[in-house]
């Protein structure tokens, strides 16, 4: 019988890691996943895995290495008709071209790391790539909580824009277009969440005090005989000396999500600039500064971890803050985040000092010593 027949939407390429058939609700949406549905063939990135066995002689650690897989565009599950599905996106509601359906895909791309699509027969609009989830296997197989009554707060948020730009930056290989959609999804966030937050420290009597000390340094250039053109273009941009800097809000953002230390030192305020940094070069330029670290080849690692950390940042804040996510790996994530600032590491890999190969020499040598990848 189809899934026409049945009342039953198709929902492409999402990884819920069941291993045997069940039904579970995500928000007013009944999803089933049947036997057709477990054990989906899904784009892999070449990784090493690791493996612990126990016999008469003791635990057994193997580490072997897996290729990369292109994976297949399938049907992984089913969602149960809804009217909601049809309805207008509460995400994008100005958008005439998405709706309820799109808003569940989008989700669940969101936490899965994956490109998703809900409706009979959907082909992919974005690339079918390897997936980084956020939240941990067991999610979805133990009863996941998602609190679909926050997606007008996510709406409010401008996460419906930041998840789109978040998927385009997932999906795409190229390391310049994942820091400049990522870059625009994360300053979407931010420029919101400090508008809502609605504090600044530059207060009335600042900016008067600012002002004042304007009109002084006009008088100044006046007297100099500089010239009057030049003083024109010099005084409207005085304004802005009275706001927050870009580096500053994003500082206040992070910290507020815990993913940034209340008191960082220089090497941390350093490894914060870098976001800056990279994102005013493909912004300005479409290219890569090589001149952040000592060498091309660690300012190239910097500016894929950036890439990559972009995209944590703005999921992290998205599942845990305000889809109200509990999950463990979503709080690694968060640390993660916390580390690379803190440390100048990105899942373990000391991005300065440690190419790919010798990051994965490292944690083999022990793995095999202790048994776990606690680096």
């Amino acid at each position: 019988m189809s899934v026409e027949q049945t009342k039953y939407r198709e929902i492409f390429n999402f990884e819920h890691h069941f291993t045997f058939e069940r039904s579970f609700f995500i928000g007013p949406y009944n999803i089933s996943v049947r036997k057709e549905h477990i054990g989906g063939d899904f784009a892999r990135s070449e990784r090493l895995h690791f493996e612990s066995t126990f016999d008469s002689s003791g635990f057994e650690r193997t580490v072997t290495e897996e290729p990369s897989s292109p994976g297949t565009w399938s049907v992984t599950a089913v969602v149960a008709e809804h009217k909601e599905l049809n309805q207008a996106s509460v995400l994008l509601p100005d958008n005439p071209w998405v709706n309820g359906a799109y808003d569940l895909s989008v989700i669940l791309s969101l936490l899965s790391g994956r490109h998703i699509m809900v409706g009979n027969g959907a082909q992919p609009y974005l690339p079918v790539s390897p997936g980084q989830a956020i939240i941990s296997k067991n999610f979805f197989r133990t009863y996941p909580v998602i609190d679909w009554a926050q997606l007008p707060i996510l709406r409010d948020a401008g996460a419906g824009e930041a998840m789109e730009a978040v998927l385009l930056a997932m999906t795409n290989s190229n390391v310049g277009v994942k820091i400049a959609m990522g870059s625009a999804a994360l300053d979407g966030l931010n420029t919101r969440w400090y508008s809502i937050l609605g504090f600044n420290p530059y207060t009335k009597e600042v900016k008067a005090e600012v002002k004042a000390a304007g009109q002084a340094f006009k008088v100044h250039l006046e007297k100099a005989s500089v010239n009057q053109g030049l003083i024109n273009d010099i005084m409207p941009r005085l304004s802005n000396v009275a706001n927050e800097s870009a580096l500053a809000k994003l500082a206040a953002f992070l910290k507020a999500g815990s993913m940034y230390p209340e008191n960082p030192n220089e090497k941390t305020l350093k490894r914060l600039k870098w976001l800056n940094v990279l994102r005013n070069s493909v912004a300005h330029s479409g290219s890569i500064r090589l001149d952040i670290a000592e060498s091309p080849e660690a300012s190239f690692r910097v500016a894929g971890a950036v890439a990559l950390l972009l995209q944590d940042i703005c999921r992290i804040y998205i599942a845990k803050y305000l889809l109200k996510i509990e999950d463990l790996d979503l709080n690694k994530a968060q640390q993660t985040v916390m580390n690379f600032f803190l440390y100048g590491t990105y899942h373990g890999q000391n991005i300065l000092t440690e190419d790919h190969e010798t990051y994965q020499r490292r944690l083999i040598e022990h793995y095999e010593e202790f048994g776990n990848l606690d680096l």
